[in-house]
């Protein structure tokens, strides 16, 4: 394995803005299983919400205690969805924020009534209706990226150091396919290998 679960929380934007980094996505949707869990390295207050493709893990991440239910409840993944790896240089190597990109429209969606019968008196309704629109035609190719976990790869486990965006490429396949380990064995190991002459 050369692919590591990192952090349950998202980088800080000012950490992002300072690195490299490259996005590579699926070229179809995946279909997700995601649910809390028990992990001893959830932070306090907060809920391990982890994602699974195909029974396999591929994502970890920790929201606060109060919103998981209304988390869950927005059935972001009811459908199959596109992933993204934002990858990024730092850290032991390179690091991943792993993104279900989900349309606006869902997301948006997220604990409304789905039946809104005052819609009908709302003026260019019938053509809405007609086309199949929800009268927001600006969302409907929008995505927005619901951050899933962190990725690592060790500098020393690349497979393409040539070029970060074929190495981001090959993490995110590593991801798809459930090639991902917990990062604590692989750091202890990292300290207490002996040092090379």
């Amino acid at each position: 394995m050369t692919l590591y679960f990192g952090d349950m929380l998202p980088p800080s934007p000012e950490d992002e803005s300072r690195r490299e980094h490259v996005l590579v996505g699926t070229a179809s949707p995946v279909k997700l299983d995601v649910h809390p869990i028990e992990h001893h390295l959830t932070p306090n207050g907060t809920v391990c919400i982890a994602s699974f493709h195909e029974k396999r893990p591929i994502g970890r991440c920790a929201i606060p205690a109060g919103s998981v239910q209304d988390f869950l409840r927005m059935d972001l993944f009811d459908k199959p969805v596109a992933l993204a790896l934002n990858v990024r240089r730092g850290g032991p190597g390179l690091e991943g924020s792993l993104l279900a990109l989900v349309p606006m429209e869902r997301a948006a969606r997220g604990g409304r009534e789905p039946d809104e019968p005052w819609k009908a008196s709302v003026p260019g309704s019938g053509y809405d209706a007609a086309s199949g629109s929800d009268g927001d035609h600006s969302s409907s190719t929008q995505l927005v990226g619901i951050f899933l976990g962190e990725v690592v790869r060790f500098e020393g486990d690349r497979r393409e150091p040539a070029s970060l965006l074929r190495e981001a490429a090959d993490m995110l396949a590593c991801v798809i396919r459930g090639q991902v380990a917990s990062v604590g064995g692989r750091v202890i190991e990292h300290l207490t290998a002996p040092p090379e002459s």
